[in-house]
C-alpha cells in the first residue's frame, strides 16, 4: 500500500472559502489520505460546515478547540497525525488535484525528507502564477544550507518558504520535536519552523510547478495598518536570527534573514502609506521605522546588495539617510500597486 499522507487544515472564520479548499483536498488524484479539519474556534459556520464534511468523507477528521492561532492550530494537527508524510494547507486557499500525488512521487523517488511546489496568486478577479527559476531539482547536504534557504528567504527560485506549498516526511518533525511557534508571539512562524526543520532534513526535492493557489485576500490582516507592525518584524529578526545560530546555520543564511525583514520592513512602510491616517501622523510612523537602531544596524553593505531593483535603491538612499528620497518611493511604490 503507498504510504498515507495527513493533510492538516486549520480553520478560523472562512466559511466563504472552507468548501472550495476541502474539496480541493478531498478530490486528489492520490486518495490515501488523513484530513485533519482544525476547526480553531471559529465564531461562523466553519465548526458545522467541518461536520458535515466528516460525514461525507470517511478520510475527515475534525478537532473542535478553543482560538489559540495559526500556529498552534497545525500543532493540533500534528498531534493527530498518523501519516507517513504531512502538508498544511490554509483554508482559504486550495490546490491542484495532483499535487500530493506528484509531491509523493519525487519524495518516493528522491527518498528525501521534504518536496516544494510554487503558488499561483489568486486575486478573485485574475491569477498571477509565481515565476519559477529552477535549475536544480535536488537539493542534499550542505547545499541545503547554502542554496535553498537563502532562496526561500528572498525568492531567489520563485519559491517561498511558507510551510503550505511543501510536503513534509513526518519523521523529521515529530523525531526532532519540532513545533509551529505562534504568530501572536513572532510573525512568520513559517519561516522559524523551516529554519530549524531545514537545519536538520538530509534532502529536498523540488516540483518546477505551480500547485497551490494563495488567495490574496486585501483585507487580511497582513494588508491592514498596524501600529505595531514594525515592532513584530524586529521581533522576527531577532527570534530568526537566534534560531539561525542555535542551530547553526550559515552567515549566509543570517544575511538573507535581514533581506526577508527588510522586505517585512517595507510592507510596513506601504501600510503606513497606504493607510487612512494624516499625513503628519503617516510623517510621524515613518520617521519612527526610519530611526530604528534595530532596523538601521541590518543595513550593511551586504545586505544592500542582495536586494533587486527598487529597493536596493530605497536601501541605498536609506543608508545615506535620505529620508525624503525614501518616502518619495514608498508613495510612488503605494500609488502604483
Amino acid at each position: 500500500m503507498r504510504p498515507l499522507v495527513s493533510v492538516v487544515i486549520p480553520i478560523y472564520n472562512v466559511e466563504k472559502y472552507l468548501d472550495r479548499c476541502v474539496q480541493s483536498v478531498v478530490n486528489q488524484t492520490y486518495n490515501h489520505l488523513e484530513i485533519i479539519l482544525i476547526d480553531d474556534g471559529s465564531p461562523d459556520n466553519c465548526p458545522e460546515i467541518c461536520d458535515q464534511w466528516s460525514k461525507r468523507d470517511e478520510r475527515i477528521k475534525v478537532v473542535h478547540k478553543q482560538n489559540a492561532g495559526l500556529g498552534m492550530a497545525r500543532n493540533s494537527g500534528i498531534e493527530c497525525a498518523t501519516g507517513e508524510y504531512i502538508c498544511f494547507f490554509d483554508s482559504d486557499d486550495y490546490v491542484a488535484l495532483e499535487t500530493i500525488e506528484k509531491c509523493i512521487n519525487i519524495m518516493l523517488r528522491d527518498d528525501s525528507d521534504v518536496a516544494i511546489f510554487g503558488c499561483v496568486n489568486d486575486y478573485g478577479d485574475r491569477m498571477i502564477a509565481q515565476t519559477l527559476n529552477v535549475r536544480k531539482f535536488l537539493f542534499e547536504g550542505k547545499s541545503v544550507q547554502e542554496e535553498l534557504i537563502p532562496s526561500l528567504l528572498t525568492y531567489g527560485m520563485g519559491f517561498g518558504i511558507s510551510c503550505c506549498m511543501k510536503m513534509f516526511r513526518i519523521n523529521m518533525i515529530n523525531s526532532n520535536s519540532l513545533r509551529f511557534k505562534s504568530e501572536r508571539e513572532v510573525i512568520s512562524e513559517d519561516t522559524l519552523f523551516i529554519l530549524e526543520l531545514f537545519a536538520k532534513v538530509r534532502a529536498v526535492s523540488v516540483l518546477d510547478e505551480n500547485l497551490y493557489f494563495y488567495y490574496k485576500n486585501e483585507t487580511s490582516l497582513t494588508n491592514q495598518y498596524r501600529a505595531d507592525r514594525q515592532l513584530k518584524n524586529d521581533i522576527f529578526l531577532q527570534k530568526a536570527l537566534e534560531t539561525a545560530n542555535a542551530e547553526g546555520l550559515s552567515e549566509n543564511v543570517c544575511k538573507h534573514i535581514k533581506v526577508r525583514y527588510h522586505m517585512y520592513t517595507i510592507s510596513a512602510m506601504k501600510q503606513v502609506v497606504c493607510s487612512e491616517l494624516s499625513n503628519d501622523e503617516k510623517r510621524k510612523n515613518l520617521k519612527e521605522i526610519f530611526h530604528s537602531p534595530v532596523l538601521r544596524n541590518s543595513v550593511v553593505n551586504n545586505t544592500i546588495r542582495s536586494h533587486k531593483g527598487t529597493l536596493r535603491i530605497f536601501f541605498i538612499f536609506f543608508k545615506l539617510k535620505c529620508y525624503p528620497i525614501c518616502r518619495i518611493l514608498l508613495y510612488f511604490k503605494c500609488r502604483n500597486r
